[in-house]
């Protein structure tokens, strides 16, 4: 297969999953860096938001409905999956992954110059530290959530061994940025109190799964997005499974949360400060307990092993190949800053 060429203009671009966070990220950078191209952004809601934007076309679509995607997918040069489910439930992954991924690798094959960009978490290494791509995943089933991801990186492999030139995937850990609220761990549970008690006066409590005291890296929406489009177009980059650059590591959730509220609260006074970082941790025993009465702390059960111990990943190998850098830590929180506060400003003014 000949490289993809990026500069080359009229190609044809389609992103499953616009309306998410990475999603929309990865649109924007995709009609900036090539205003030429047609570019196709498949949501289900949102669709207002890329009106801005001159070659981007919205459209609906269900990527479970094989029929909708090869007809999506048909003619289209790059085929991306941002997708992310609302659904944090291990039963819906395993009934709903496999067949999302099974249509994507069918509808981005019609042609011989089809590549296919997948954006994915590392829930299939299981949780360890120093996560590397080239490192063994888990056990592929259908039971845990890491193993259903398993299960997907043993699709997206063999495309690899059959295409290499053909598909390229990055992962990321946990991320946060603009547009992450409520199923990030870093979101409406972590930094939004922290921002609404420097900014209101208005006590919240950040909390941490598991632990507050372990190491666990996170990556910036932005970077993540920007990761993807180089997979896109890169010729290098295919055939391969990449750590997309990652702006926390080595932090606790306490060291980010005290950091979080010494950024927020420039110039107010340490009582303040202190009181916006103060950490409540739901260790195992709190979320088997609320497991009762929520299914998403009922959930968590697969995944606490990665909030009870260390967790991160190397990232120098994306870093190295492609000559870029994560957005700087302080540069990166200060962002997410800016758009809780602009979240609570809105709420004010309603």
């Amino acid at each position: 297969m000949p490289p993809f060429t990026p500069k080359n203009n009229n190609k044809k671009v389609i992103v499953f999953g616009s309306s998410g966070a990475i999603g929309t990220s990865l649109v924007g950078i995709l009609s900036e860096k090539q205003p030429a191209w047609e570019i196709t952004a498949v949501a289900r809601s949102a669709a207002d938001k890329f009106d801005d934007l001159k070659n981007v076309t919205v459209v609906p679509g269900d990527a479970t409905d094989k029929s909708s995607v090869m007809k999506l997918c048909k003619g289209q040069d790059l085929v991306f999956c941002c997708i992310g489910f609302p659904k944090y439930e291990t039963k819906y992954w395993a009934e709903t992954w496999p067949v999302v991924v099974d249509n994507l690798l069918a509808g981005s094959s019609q042609g011989p110059e089809q590549k296919f960009v997948f954006c994915d978490n590392l829930y299939a290494y299981g949780a360890k530290t120093d996560i590397k791509p080239t490192d063994e995943p888990v056990e592929a089933n259908l039971e845990t959530k890491p193993g259903v991801r398993a299960v997907l990186r043993e699709k997206l492999q063999a495309r690899m061994k059959s295409h290499p030139q053909s598909i390229s995937v990055v992962g990321g850990a946990d991320f946060f940025g603009p547009g992450v609220t409520d199923l990030g761990f870093l979101g409406d549970t972590f930094t939004k109190p922290i921002v609404k008690t420097i900014y209101t006066a208005k006590k919240g409590t950040p909390l941490a799964m598991g632990s507050a005291s372990k190491i666990h890296d996170f990556c910036y929406v932005p970077d993540f997005a920007n990761a993807l489009y180089l997979a896109g177009t890169e010729y290098k980059a295919s055939g391969k499974f990449w750590i997309c650059p990652h702006s926390i590591h080595n932090k606790t959730m306490t060291e980010i949360a005290a950091d979080i509220a010494q950024f927020a609260g420039a110039g107010a006074s340490d009582k303040l400060i202190k009181k916006a970082k103060k950490v409540q941790v739901l260790g195992p025993t709190i979320v088997k307990i609320l497991g009762f009465f929520m299914s998403f702390m009922r959930e968590m059960k697969d995944m606490m092993p990665i909030w009870l111990n260390d967790y991160s990943v190397d990232d120098s190998d994306f870093c190295k190949t492609f000559g870029v850098e994560a957005t700087p830590y302080d540069e990166a929180l200060q962002g997410y800053i800016t758009f809780y506060k602009s979240e609570l400003d809105k709420q004010n003014n309603k």
